[in-house]
This record gives C-alpha cells, structure tokens and sequence, in this order.
C-alpha cells in the first residue's frame, strides 16, 4: 500500500507534462512507477507458496489488458505506419502502469482498515490536488508552467490560460481543465465519507471534512459540463447508503455550498447554465461529438472484431471526445466488451456487498464511496476520450483495485473489522 500511496502522491503532486525527455510520453516518474507497481505484483504471485482465487476485477483487467495486447499483435502484422505502431506500443507500456495500480491495489491490501487508510490518504491527495487549482482559478495563473525539476522536461505544452465564460479554468498538476474535472468527480465520494468517517471523540473532526469541501467547491468552478455531471452521478449513487439524518445534512449542505458559490462569484451560475443551454442548441463542442459517430461507425466497419490497434488511432485523425468510440475503432467490439467489463465487474461486486450490509455503517459507506467513484470514472470516459490522458486513469485504475479488494475483504473477514478506526498516514 505505501508503494500505491507513492504512484498516487508523484501522478497527482507532479504536474503530468514532465517526463523524462529520452523516454517520451512513457517517461512520466508515475508512469514508470507504475511499470515497477505490475512487475512486483506479478513477482509475488509467482511466489504464492499456495494457489489463491483470483479475483473477479483482476481477471476483467487482465482480461481488458490481453484484449489491447491482442490488437497491437493484428495492427503489427498488417500493413501499418511506424508512427501508429509506436504510439501503439507505448499506449500499452502505459496501460501496463495502469494495471499495476490495479492489481497491486486489489491483491496487496490486507485489511479493511488498511483500505480505510487508503481512502483517507486518496481525500486528503484530493483536498491538495483541489486547493492548487482552486489557487490557479483565483490568480488566473498556471503556475505550474514555471516549474522546473532537474532531469525532466516539458513532453505536452503547458497552457497558461483556459477560459469559459470568462472565468479561468483550473487544472492544476493535470494536463487540462477536463481531466482535472474527471478526478475531482471521482475523488469527491471518498472526500465525503472520509468527512462522514472521521474520529468521533474529538474537537478537530471537523479538519476531516476539508477536503469534500474544497474538493466539490473545485468541481463547481470547474466550469466543465462534463464535470458537473459526474459530480451529480457520485451524489445520486451515494445518497441510497446514508441514513436519513446524514441525508438531510447533505442536502442542506449542497444547497449551502450553491449559495456560496453563487455569492462569492458572480456570473459563475450563468456560465453553469449555458454550459446545459448548449445541449440543447447543439453548440460546436456538442455538434462535433455527434459528427463523430459517423467517423467512427466507418473506421469501426473496417475492423469490427479488435479494432485497428491499440493507441493506433492518431489525434491528428480525429478527435473523438469520447473513450467508447475511441475504444471501438481502436480495439473493436471485443474490446469495447472488455472495457465495460473492467468497471461493470467491480461495481456489480461492490453493490453485492452492500446490499448485505448494514445501513449507515462503515463497511456500506465505503463501499458505496467506490462504487460511485468507479461509475463517476466510467461514465466520464463517454465525455472525453480519457486514455489520452494520464492522471484520470492512472486514479481510476486505483480505485477499481480497491472495489477489488473491498470485494475480496468482504468476502473473507466479518463486516464488524470496518468498525477499527484507521490512522491516515500509517496502518
């Protein structure tokens, strides 16, 4: 777990464009951590004195991992252009690092209070991540194009201004104001059931809910539409596993938290509405995702069974703004199979477990934190083509591994070991 807890701290604390320049794109320090996360976890279950179930969400990544390894294999016996091909084998050295996160997450936590402790470290890497482009909405500064860090170099062009209605769009260590959205979408229900978590005898519990707050007061000047959505999903999916009381205490939050942004800064609740206004008039953002389907049933028609390759299809070519599409040219309808598979599994398995649990208690306010998380970040990817970047996967994955090993817990111990209070930066 300390081993994820330094993949999570240097992909969310360091801004994505810097890699190590020889190595390109697979350079990024998380992305090579990630490479090691796979290799150890591999490693040690080649050493397994004794034969153990693999879990569900391991095979369905595997599973997805296999399937993306099968397309590169058909794209490489074809005739193909050696730009595609390694962008190809690059997108799987990246995915790779993905599964590291994944399998070392859903095997290697022992404990549900481990799994506690790695909620509580994920809020707290949220209230950082959420404050620094809170400070960049504020200042309407980047920032983080004024870094420099000796052995690394700028792979992606850092952009000093995002705007939307005026407002400046944050998006702190990421590579772009929507990925930035997709990981405080998905963090913001392990925010607040860390807040709902915290110790009970103290004078300071009320620290614990800074990070749900600043993490939903990002979301809400994040001034993305996607956002906005996956941010409405966490909640809808959440509210089932609280108690009424906790029920109305978030309903007045929210509705507190509206009035403050609607407050404190005018004109943000006009530039929320035309973001949905734009729905409806089909605005160029919204028209150029229809156009896509088009493009993509022609290339999916070429090549319907696995795709033209994994990480073949070229940005230059066309910009679909949405993974699934993206998934079904590139790995065909297998691998669009594999790709619902990969959040469907865990969250089926998350939902089992809570049904059985007891209403309001620790075990079912964890589960449903992952739950939510892991359909925020799947609903997310039919908003932008999300594999394209590297933060919001490299979360998502992590959160799948830890549905894994709730799953896995769960179905091994007794719910009442939820009951431990966990310290947050050691177990």
């Amino acid at each position: 777990m300390t081993l994820v807890t330094v993949a999570l701290v240097i992909r969310l604390g360091l801004p994505s464009q810097l890699v190590i320049g020889p190595l390109g794109e697979v350079g990024a320090p998380a992305t090579l951590i990630g490479v090691l996360l796979f290799g150890y976890w591999f490693w040690h279950r080649l050493r397994l004195a004794e034969r153990r179930r693999t879990a569900a969400v391991n095979v369905a990544a595997i599973g997805f991992g296999m399937v993306a390894l099968a397309s590169y294999g058909l794209a490489s016996a074809r005739p193909t252009d050696p730009v595609e091909l390694n962008l190809s084998l690059g997108s799987l050295l990246i995915l790779t690092s993905w599964l590291g996160g994944l399998l070392l997450t859903s095997d290697g936590v022992t404990t549900f209070a481990r799994l506690r402790t790695l909620l509580a470290r994920l809020a707290i890497l949220s209230a950082a991540f959420s404050s620094f482009g809170l400070v960049q909405f504020l200042t309407g500064q980047a920032w983080v194009d004024r870094l420099s860090i000796p052995g690394l170099v700028v792979n992606t062009p850092i952009y000093s201004s995002f705007e939307r209605g005026g407002f400046y769009r944050p998006f702190s260590t990421s590579i772009h104001p929507i990925e930035f959205g997709a990981v405080i979408a998905m963090l913001l229900p392990l925010t607040i059931v860390y807040g709902m978590l915290g110790p009970v005898r103290t004078h300071w519990r009320w620290l614990t809910w800074i990070p749900a707050l600043l993490t939903a007061i990002a979301g809400a000047l994040s001034s993305s539409r996607s956002t906005l959505i996956g941010l409405a999903v966490g909640l809808v999916l959440l509210w089932p596993a609280l108690k009424p009381a906790q029920r109305f205490v978030g309903g007045i939050a929210t509705a507190a938290l509206a009035t403050f942004v609607f407050v404190t800064v005018p004109g943000m609740v006009g530039t929320i509405l035309s973001l949905f206004n734009g729905v409806a008039t089909l605005d160029s953002s919204i028209a150029s995702r229809v156009d896509s389907f088009s493009v993509a049933a022609d290339y999916f028609g070429r090549t319907p069974i696995l795709g033209r390759g994994f990480g073949t299809f070229l940005p230059r070519y066309r910009i679909f703004d949405d993974q699934y599409l993206l998934g079904l040219v590139e790995t065909g309808v297998v691998g669009f199979v594999s790709m619902i598979l990969l959040w469907g599994v865990p969250v089926v398995g998350d939902a089992r477990v809570i049904r059985r649990s007891e209403p309001g208690s620790p075990q079912r306010l964890v589960g449903a934190a992952l739950l939510s998380s892991c359909v925020v970040g799947g609903v997310g990817l039919a908003f932008f083509d999300g594999f394209g970047f590297p933060m919001m996967p490299s979360v998502w994955f992590v959160l799948l591994g830890m549905s894994g090993a709730y799953i896995r817990l769960a179905r091994q111990t007794s719910p009442s070991l939820l009951e431990a209070r966990p310290a947050v930066m050691t177990g």
